[in-house]
């Protein structure tokens, strides 16, 4: 069996594993999600995902269930963003996120959602472990993955690693 995990998003990734029938796993791909080639990063680029799922030929897919977080107050986040930047950012996000979906959904690949917490929890990770953590563990946890993970702002694809391993460890 086939299986994709994806940490959904503009800057998110992919993780394509093979379960064996004994339970062990395989490493296959793992790819930044493609933004459209206009240079913003504001839209995820359907069609070589569509490109990179018929390569892979996936049984299933499981992704991360993200929900819309709450600013600190109108004037902004705390973070130098006001809140009309965050309604922008968080638009593109969920459009990439509906994107992600309807192509799954387009070439009948089941899906199933799993929320940050519960993945995160299922690996091992401590509440409040920061990207760096989870880069490390999807190291420790995919070797055959690590030379695809060695820099820092490799979290996206490492968090993608672990929702794979979690989705072949729910079973």
């Amino acid at each position: 069996m086939i299986l994709v995990g994806f940490d959904p998003g503009i800057s998110g990734a992919a993780c394509a594993i093979k379960i064996g029938d004994m339970g062990g796993i395989s490493f296959i791909d793992l790819i930044d999600l493609p933004s459209c080639p206009d240079g913003t990063k504001r839209q995820l680029h359907v069609e070589p995902l569509g490109n990179w799922l018929e390569k892979i030929n996936p049984d299933s897919a499981i992704i991360e269930n993200v929900q819309p977080m709450m600013g600190s107050g109108p004037k902004g986040d705390g973070n130098g963003q006001s809140q009309a930047m965050r309604g922008a950012n968080s638009f593109r996000f969920g459009m990439a996120c509906g994107a992600l979906r309807a192509t799954l959904a387009a070439y009948r690949i089941p899906i199933d959602l799993v929320t940050p917490t519960t993945w995160k929890r299922a690996s091992g990770l401590l509440k409040g472990s920061d990207k760096e953590a989870s880069r490390q563990l999807a190291i420790r946890r995919l070797p055959a993955a690590a030379h695809l993970l060695k820099r820092r702002l490799d979290h996206n694809r490492s968090e993608s690693v672990l929702i794979a391993l979690y989705g072949a460890q729910k079973g």
